[in-house]
């Protein structure tokens, strides 16, 4: 570690200080726009996960009713179907 940190010294003694300031500064720029991109990428995450889960609810409704109306004859499907339905 500490003969990187010399190494890292050595580099920058030769570089003039306003150099090494405008490369951070420049660091810090894409630091913040690499967190802002993130951010966004989060939101439109939660939003698509929001949409599917959405979706997929009123999917499992429709395949509930199409059982429904197709399993009118037997009460033991109807029943256990309704379990299934009420645990999601």
């Amino acid at each position: 570690y500490q003969e990187e940190i010399q190494e890292l010294n050595e580099v920058a003694r030769h570089r003039p200080r306003s150099t090494l300031v405008m490369g951070i500064q420049q660091e810090n720029r894409q630091i913040r726009e690499l967190q802002q991109e993130n951010k966004e990428l989060r939101t439109s995450l939660e939003e698509h996960q929001s949409a599917l889960e959405l979706i997929m609810s009123k999917y499992r409704e429709q395949m509930f009713r199409l059982l429904m109306v197709s399993k009118k004859d037997d009460p033991s499907i109807i029943t256990k179907l309704k379990e299934q339905h009420s645990k999601v």
